[in-house]
Order: structure tokens, then sequence, then C-alpha cells
């Protein structure tokens, strides 16, 4: 009798089955928790992969983006490490989802029913919301990454290569290699500039197009003729290719695949809100459908006890260009954030600074001050502030910020170590170069005693403390 294989184990628990994805960063496995007794979704980095430290910090920053959201439409992270090599392999443990994907159901079935695709794209725009309120984006929504699951419930998979946003607003990576999928990629992704929540609405766009008509709006001949279409051809009109589409969900779709991304709704919420008076039921897609489920009745009794509004909402058009705006929406922060840049750009920095703050006076009490949009713009008037001469305004912001942070991220936060430094550059400009000193030594400490002397952070930390000690002496 041969002898059975012996099972592939990570991180000393987990056991590797079958492979059931495979991706840029790696595979992923249907795998068992030998401790907990439960199936679990392996990720696994390539191992040409792992021999590059930046796509290691890239994997890891997966595994803490991750683990910040919580929400039912997306897969949740359990646990993370790092296989010992040769070579060194990062793992991320995340909940084993089961269902079908929609590129699937749409090879079998065609275009779907305008309930079921209203249904759909909703869940999947609230899954947009919790994540672009993390500032995390997606960046490859696409009909493969939204799996429909027996209980109608829709899970966005696969955020491997979402992108947070760091406190100087640069990427986490820039290795070179193609991110995204052509023919889901929002215009300024493909010129390679920066990623806004409005990107995931071009991509959510193009899938309730593809989910509707059964066609890919942007596809061309070849990869570089779809990524030209995505930056050059018009949005394609629904109404031609489907008929029964509602006025206002074309004219959503249309918005949502504006190629300037301050042309698409504001948010996912308003997304969300639209395709909400559509939805239909989505038993008709699945093949054993399970209308009973705990998942279901619990959202059931969930949306009947929440509040609804009654009133009628819709999208601007031309014609309401008269009726008043929204009173605060995302956009006007993101809208507040950019004109404040072009100012200081002007040195015109007193207008900058108050017209930022007015905002986010508005912004704070509607959205919170740890809400992810709302701390980008608070530490972008905090950078405005040092950069006008203003130390003590600087310092206070940053102060302000690194407590509210450290107590919902952590002390090793990216944003905190950022405003640590900078809050450091303000001290040292007051003259108090002891104690930037202090504060930097104390952080580098902490920090090299958690990831070690060779963290880019630490080391960061260290050559700023050098550049302080030279500069005084």
């Amino acid at each position: 009798m041969a002898e059975r294989p012996v099972p592939r184990i990570v991180g000393q628990r987990y056991e590797l089955i079958e492979v059931i994805g495979r991706g840029g960063m790696g595979q992923v496995f249907r795998g068992f928790d030998r401790k907990l007794k439960r199936q679990v979704a392996i990720k696994i980095i390539h191992p040409r992969l792992a021999e590059n430290d930046e796509w290691e910090r890239r994997f890891v920053r997966e595994a803490e983006l991750m683990a910040r959201m919580s929400h039912p439409g997306m897969a949740t992270v359990f646990d993370a490490g790092i296989e010992p090599g040769p070579p060194e392999q990062p793992f991320l443990i995340m909940e084993y989802i089961k269902g079908a994907t929609l590129d699937a159901i749409l090879s079998t079935r065609g275009r779907l029913p305008l309930g079921a695709v209203a249904g759909i794209a909703a869940q999947t725009a609230a899954v947009l919301a919790e994540a672009h309120g993390h500032r995390i984006f997606h960046r490859d929504l696409k009909p493969s990454n939204l799996m429909l699951c027996a209980d109608g419930t829709v899970r966005v998979l696969d955020f491997g290569i979402a992108v947070a946003l760091d406190a100087d607003q640069t990427r986490l990576t820039r290795t070179g290699s193609g991110i995204g999928t052509p023919e889901y990629m929002a215009p300024e992704q493909v010129r390679g500039k920066t990623v806004v929540p409005q990107t995931d609405l071009y991509s959510l766009g193009l899938v309730i197009y593809e989910l509707l008509t059964g066609v890919r709006a942007m596809l061309g001949s070849s990869e570089f003729d779809t990524m030209y279409n995505q930056i050059t051809a018009p949005p394609p009109v629904l109404v031609p290719e489907r008929d029964g589409v509602p006025e206002e969900l074309a004219v959503l779709v249309t918005s949502m695949l504006a190629k300037e991304p301050i042309d698409r709704p504001a948010d996912a919420a308003t997304v969300h809100a639209v395709l909400m008076r559509y939805v239909g039921a989505l038993d008709a897609l699945m093949e054993n459908p399970e209308p009973a489920s705990p998942a279901r009745l619990y959202a059931t009794a969930v949306g009947a006890s929440a509040a609804t509004r009654t009133a009628t909402t819709r999208l601007r058009t031309d014609a309401d260009a008269a009726a008043p705006a929204p009173e605060f929406t995302r956009g006007d922060l993101d809208r507040a954030v950019r004109r404040a840049r072009d100012l200081a750009d002007e040195s015109r920095y007193v207008p900058a600074i108050d017209g930022l703050k007015d905002l986010l006076g508005v912004a704070v009490p509607e959205l919170g001050s740890r809400d992810g949009d709302v701390v980008d713009a608070r530490v972008r008037l905090a950078d405005l502030c040092l950069e006008s001469g203003d130390n003590a305004q600087a310092s206070t912001l940053y102060s302000d910020l690194i407590d509210d942070l450290t107590a919902e991220r952590g002390p090793y936060d990216d944003q905190v170590m950022y405003c640590q430094r900078q809050l450091a550059t303000c001290q040292v400009r007051a003259g108090q170069v002891r104690a930037a000193l202090t504060r930097l030594r104390k952080l580098h400490t902490q920090l090299a005693a958690w990831h070690g002397e060779s963290d880019a952070r630490v080391v960061q930390l260290a050559e700023m403390i050098t550049q302080i000690r030279a500069g005084s002496r």
C-alpha cells in the first residue's frame, strides 16, 4: 500500500489541502486549522516575491489593513505569519468562503436579471463603503472577485492589492508590476495616478454594465487597446444594450464611468442608495439557495428594524442644476483638501488653512474625528500649518492626531509614526531639540524591539535622529 503523503503545514497548525485560487501575489489554498478544527483559506506569497522586501512588507501590510475592517461582505482575517525558509513565505489565514464567483455565473447564464444585478452591486457598494472609510481601495474589482453564497450574501474577495495611502500620500508599493485587470481599471489607474474611492466605483460601474448586458464595455483587441479605451472611449450607454433599464439606473452607471474621478458619484453610499431602489431576489442565480439560512434571517431582521427614509432620492442631472446641493459629502472633503493644496502651492496659506479648517468643522461632527477621510484631512491641515511656519498650531494638531490614532490603531500605525516624526520636526524648529530627540529615541527603541533594526521605519527614525544631532552641533 502506498504511503499517504505528509500534508504540508504552515504556522505549525494550518494544513494545506488544495489550491483554490491564484493571483499576482501568490496562491490561495483551502486549508484546515488543526487547533480550532475548522476550514480556512490560506494565502501564501510566491517564493520569488518573498525574496523582495517590498512585496513582503506589502503582504504584512495587507494583513494589518484587512484586520482593521469588519464587514459581513468580506473575508475575516484570522491570523498572519511568516513560514521559515529558505525561502521565507508570508502567509495569511482567512475565513473560508464557499460559493460561486460572478464570472462563473455569467459564463453559464449570460446576462442577469436587473433586480439581481442591483442586489449584487448594492452589497458590493456596502463593502466598498467600509473599506473606503479606512482609506483602503480594492483596485481589482471584477466578476471573478465577487462571490455569491448560498445564503444570498455577496462577498468581495482578494483585497490583496488593496492600497492605503500613507500620511505623506505616497503609495505603499511602486514595484513596476501591473496592478489590476485592464478590462476593469479606471483611467487614473491606467495612467499610474493616485487611486481614490471613485477608482473602485468606476470598476463597479463596469461590473454592473457587464452583468446587465453580458458585454465587457471597454474590451479591446489587445491589453494595450483595452487600457487605451479606458482612457479615451466615452462611457457606454446601457439602454441600447439592455431594454427596460430605468433611466435613473442608466444615469448612475454612466456617471460611475466618467473619465475624471471628480465627475463620478461622491462615494459608495451614494451608489448604494440608488441601487437599493431596484434590488430583487438572488435565489434564481444559485444552484442550492438557502432562504432560511441564519445569515439571511439575521439580515432580514436588521433590515426590518432599521429606520428607512421614505423620501425619494436620485442622482443629480443637468436638469437639477438649480436644485440645492447636499450639505456635506465625502467628495466635499476631498475637494477641500485638493483646494487647500492648490492654494498652498501658490503660497496662499491663510485661505488654504482657513478653508480646510472650516470644512473639517462640518466633517468631524458628521463622520467622526477618527474616520479615515477625516484623519487624512486633519493630517493635511497639520502639514500646511507646519509648511507655513506656524509650529505651535502644527504641534497641537499633530499631538491630537497621535492621541486619537494611537487609541484606535496602536502606536506603530503608519500615520501615527508620520505624525510623531512631524511633531519632532516642529519641536526642532521651535528650538526644543532635546525634546525632539527624546521623543524619537524612545520611539526608535520601542519600534526596534518590536520589528527589528532592519525595519524600514526603524531605519528612517535612526536617520532622522542622526540628522537632528548633526544639525544641533
